[in-house]
């Protein structure tokens, strides 16, 4: 009898381990998916306000008499710097490369063929700090040179992009943590109940 109990006690172990072990190898994947996907969700409202801006500068660039120019009112400087929470940058190039308006120091574009008229968006570092950056090529109307482009860059630091990343993972996390040790009590009381009438 006492070996039938012994038997029937590994036998209850071994379900209980190939039960629970998958569960708890796949729940710290699901963690690392759930990070991966709020940093998506919370980069796309983000990215469409840089990639609005980037528009908006680009609107402001113009050519007369032969040479191009920017003229952002100081207003709507203030407005675009105006974040409580990052840093926003921005910079306008002409034709040669020139620094028209903005910032000198901010990181080019490594497009080897320019597309005008097409915001893109990529990751840089800004002074240190990591950034998101959306940039266009403006198309220009300069007689004898059709293929005449500025480069047009906003740059935003991506401090709100991680507290909504954060807020997220939070809202998903808090459940897993109360439903995995739920799902361990129910597999356990199920397979007690289940090996009853080996009794």
């Amino acid at each position: 009898m006492s070996l039938f109990q012994r038997a029937q006690r590994s036998l209850f172990g071994e379900i209980l381990d190939w039960m629970l072990t998958p569960l708890l190898l796949i729940w710290p994947v699901s963690l690392a998916l759930t990070w991966l996907v709020a940093q998506n969700i919370a980069n796309k409202p983000f990215d469409r306000a840089l990639e609005y801006n980037a528009q908006t500068l680009a609107q402001l660039v113009t050519v007369s008499q032969g040479r191009v120019q920017f003229n952002l009112p100081q207003s709507a400087r203030e407005i675009l710097r105006a974040d409580d929470a990052d840093l926003v940058y921005y910079q306008v190039r002409g034709l040669r490369g020139e620094l028209l308006s903005g910032e000198r120091d901010m990181p080019m574009p490594d497009d080897e063929a320019p597309r005008t008229g097409t915001v893109r968006l990529r990751d840089a570092l800004m002074r240190g700090q990591d950034v998101r950056v959306a940039y266009t090529w403006v198309a220009l109307d300069v007689p004898g040179n059709p293929s005449a482009s500025a480069l047009v860059q906003v740059a935003e630091t991506r401090e709100k992009r991680s507290v909504l990343a954060t807020e997220i993972i939070k809202g998903v996390m808090f459940p897993q943590f109360v439903i995995l040790p739920l799902a361990v009590l129910l597999v356990w009381l199920a397979l007690v109940r289940g090996i009853k009438p080996l009794h």
